[in-house]
């Protein structure tokens, strides 16, 4: 009966629900590698969201009956069933024979959202939890996008099981990402280098087109730990450390690019942008001070147009 209730009220067709099964971590915003403290830790932060006195007079009474459900009927089963370790044992045994499953039957996995796809081609516990992470502190924000962001983390989870068990995606199709082709129409010539970037750099530049500014430098500074000669690697750090107001930083890492490739095109491009607010240091000087940075141009500014 509470199955069928919740299928009715809370329908969810993508990642592990496809196959018809539970996705509880997936409820709670939860990776499913969490361990007791952290399903706690989601599942308070989540109630609290939900809880009726979230919502005061002046809220519509829809949106608190709303909560409510969602509370009753889709977070508290959900965390009372991972809560339960010979449960939750044996819904890990679930998900691992759901995974092999879908591996022996060579069924085709083709993820909808982003994060799964770049999930797909690069997958690791870091990359999977990180991207859970980021939908999950905006699953409960909006309560008509709960169900759509609970699946987009329940697509996260099904390719992490697959994962697991050794899935090994189809080769990737030559075909140009929406923000790959941002970048391809861009004003500023392509760099050499970007033409064939790592996968590091293509979730960087991912970030750099949605304006997650900080994602994007995690990304490209990572990356450079492993190859700090790559100018367009360093040139697009150095365009969002600009963004994030860190003209020094963005200076620096644009120099670097500029040393490492003269013609690198979006340091050319934007260097003098970030130089324009930053003061020369003086040859007898020992300190350096700092000014606030000038306000900058919109988001397709870097490109090359000011």
């Amino acid at each position: 009966m509470e199955t069928q209730e919740r299928k009715s009220s809370f329908e969810i067709s993508q990642g592990i629900y496809q196959y018809n099964s539970h996705d509880y971590y997936a409820i709670l915003g939860a990776p499913i590698t969490a361990n007791i403290n952290q399903i706690r830790k989601s599942y308070l932060n989540i109630a609290k969201l939900l809880h009726p006195d979230s919502y005061n007079e002046s809220r519509c009474v829809n949106l608190k009956s709303q909560a409510t459900q969602y509370l009753a009927k889709l977070v508290n089963p959900a965390y009372t069933f991972l809560m339960a370790e010979k449960e939750r044992a044996e819904y890990s045994t679930i998900l691992k024979l759901l995974a092999k499953r879908i591996i022996k039957q060579g069924e085709k996995i083709t993820p909808i959202s982003d994060a799964a796809k770049n999930l797909l081609y690069s997958p690791s516990l870091f990359n999977y939890e990180r991207a859970v992470e980021a939908i999950a502190s905006e699953q409960y924000q909006d309560l008509d996008k709960i169900l759509e962001r609970t699946g987009l983390i329940s697509e996260l989870n099904l390719i992490y099981i697959l994962y697991q068990e050794g899935y090994q995606p189809e080769p990737k199709k030559v075909v140009s990402s929406q923000a790959e082709t941002s970048f391809n129409k861009s004003k500023v010539g392509a760099s050499p280098q970007s033409n064939n970037c790592p996968t590091k750099i293509k979730i960087a530049e991912d970030y750099v087109a949605k304006k997650q500014w900080m994602m994007a430098i995690k990304e490209l500074r990572e990356y450079l730990q492993i190859d700090n000669h790559h100018s367009y690697c360093h040139s697009l750090l150095g365009l969002a450390y600009m963004n994030q107001k860190l003209d020094g930083m963005a200076k620096v890492s644009f120099q670097q690019a500029l040393q490492l490739n003269p013609q690198e095109p979006l340091a050319l491009a934007n260097i003098n942008k970030v130089s324009a607010v930053i003061p020369q240091t003086k040859t007898n000087s020992s300190t350096k001070s700092e000014q606030k940075p000038a306000k900058k141009g919109g988001f397709f500014g870097w490109l090359g147009g000011g």
